[in-house]
């Protein structure tokens, strides 16, 4: 998709849509004769609402327009994130009309919010609503590439807004990249073809990166995570992306999950919903799309972004429920649940990511259904040892439009991770707290007074139905944005 900022009147704005963000107000008068507008917003009982749209055919522009009229709320609660649902939305709805060419205007000087940071969200939202994953629809009357060229009005132009809308670019880039990694089904996305992925994203945006294959893990005594992918006829493949710039102010540990399908091993899950379970590598897809965007951004921030990838599932080989692994730490951890995988190939990448003498630590992971089950479909949960460090990683999710909560870590929980026969077991032996229980078992790997933060995405990275930045069974790139977020405040 090709965009541009432009500014002055819209009647002569040469695109086939136009989108125009209306508050609540109802106030009308940027459309010429607001009146015949305002008069189809009644008929059709249109309030102004975050999430409404309607199309007012025939009443505006020159040539006339498919105008999209599509509500923002009340003025004083707009934030940067309507803009970006909104855009999604508009986007979404040219696209179902299959229109090639639009424009969106939208109240970037309104009360509320700041142009720049809305600005940037709106150019996401563009992208978010335009992407879709059909590449393996061989049918040609399902498959439309969407908008080719979109006008974007703003108030003024310059270069602090340009900048701004390039960054909403980039990052809307990295997510769409995200997506569509998760998206791919796992018999195409194996931890080979992750790995290949990988070299190609480092050699275009200029990183350094290294491919460990199973016998160089085990020589690293990566126990937990060879383990996990003993069943698989496919080879694990462990990935480290760096980017290290001269004169950096912080070096960032990231590490993200990357079980290219989960089976739950010898402890089975259940079929319904298994299909789903090759999004268990939305840590991984994550943490290589924000590297990507990272790569193209160059700021002053060092980080060292590892990717354990394999599959979990229950050949021949697989690890037991019994068995007891010894990690890269030194730590031994009895298996209960050969399903509780993801927490043991992290131990290890944590383990190895710390070696890098990294200043904080934060992991990404599709850990636990129990997360799910306390914040909904749409919220990650977050896990710490340090307030501080957890702090900035709201502010940048904040700021980026993601929902993260934080879950608490109760040192007394620990007893029902403990084992009779080994350091640890990798699954709680009551079923309540699920989450909780999983990032204590990952605190154990965290060592030295490291500081660090674990997101639990397991409800937001893959959209079981139409969500306003993803469509149904699609991933979702949940992640990306804070991250790129919380490398860029580092940088400050």
């Amino acid at each position: 998709m090709k965009w541009k900022l432009v500014t002055g009147p819209l009647e002569g704005l040469k695109s086939e849509g136009l989108a125009v963000g209306v508050f609540e107000d109802l106030d009308f008068s940027r459309l010429g004769d607001g009146d015949s507008i305002a008069a189809s917003a009644k008929r059709v009982r249109f309030k102004g609402k975050p999430g409404e749209s309607y199309y007012a055919f025939e009443l505006f522009g020159k040539p006339k327009k498919h105008l999209l009229v599509v509500g923002l709320g009340k003025k004083d609660e707009c934030k940067p994130a309507t803009f970006r649902d909104a855009a999604a939305l508009a986007s979404r709805k040219f696209r179902e009309r299959t229109l090639k060419s639009a424009a969106i205007a939208f109240p970037l000087d309104g009360k509320g919010q700041a142009a720049g940071p809305s600005l940037q969200a709106l150019v996401e939202g563009v992208h978010f609503g335009n992407g879709r994953f059909d590449k393996y629809l061989t049918d040609r009357e399902a498959k439309f590439e969407g908008l080719g060229r979109v006008l974007i009005v703003v108030p003024r132009k310059g270069r602090a807004l340009e900048e701004c809308a390039q960054l909403g670019a980039l990052t809307a880039s990295a997510v769409l990249y995200a997506r569509g990694l998760v998206t791919e089904p796992s018999n195409v996305l194996t931890p080979s073809r992750m790995a290949e992925e990988a070299k190609r994203v480092a050699k275009e945006a200029g990183l350094a990166i290294k491919v460990l294959g199973p016998s160089e893990c085990e020589a690293m005594g990566m126990g937990a995570y060879l383990a996990v992918a003993k069943g698989s006829k496919n080879e694990p493949r462990f990935i480290h992306v760096s980017y290290r710039p001269k004169g950096a102010r912080f070096h960032l540990g990231f590490v993200g999950k990357g079980l290219t399908f989960d089976s739950g091993g010898l402890s089975l899950k259940p079929n319904e919903g298994m299909a789903a379970m090759k999004s268990d590598m939305s840590g991984a897809a994550a943490v290589l799309a924000a590297m990507k965007a990272i790569g193209e951004l160059r700021p002053k921030v060092a980080v060292d972004a590892v990717m354990a990838m394999a599959e979990n599932m229950p050949g021949g080989g697989a690890y037991k429920p019994g068995d007891i692994l010894t990690s890269m730490s030194g730590k031994t951890i009895e298996i209960l649940n050969a399903d509780a995988e993801g927490r043991l190939t992290l131990a290890d990448a944590l383990t190895y990511v710390q070696k890098q003498k990294v200043d904080a630590v934060v992991d990404l992971a599709t850990l636990t259904g129990a997360c799910i089950v306390a914040l909904g479909p749409d919220i990650a949960g977050a896990m710490t040892n340090d307030q501080g460090f957890l702090d900035e990683l709201l502010a940048a999710a904040r700021e980026a439009g993601e929902e993260l909560w934080q879950l608490p870590m109760p040192a007394a929980y620990n007893k029902f991770i403990q084992s009779p026969v080994a350091d640890m077991a990798n699954s709680a032996r009551i079923r309540w707290g699920g989450a909780i229980t999983a990032g204590l078992f990952l605190k154990n790997f965290v060592e030295n007074g490291t500081p660090w933060v674990h997101l639990d995405i397991a409800g937001p990275a893959y959209r079981d139905e139409d969500g306003a930045e993803a469509f149904r069974a699609e991933g979702s790139g949940v992640g990306v944005r804070t991250l790129v977020r919380l490398v860029l405040n580092k940088e400050k």
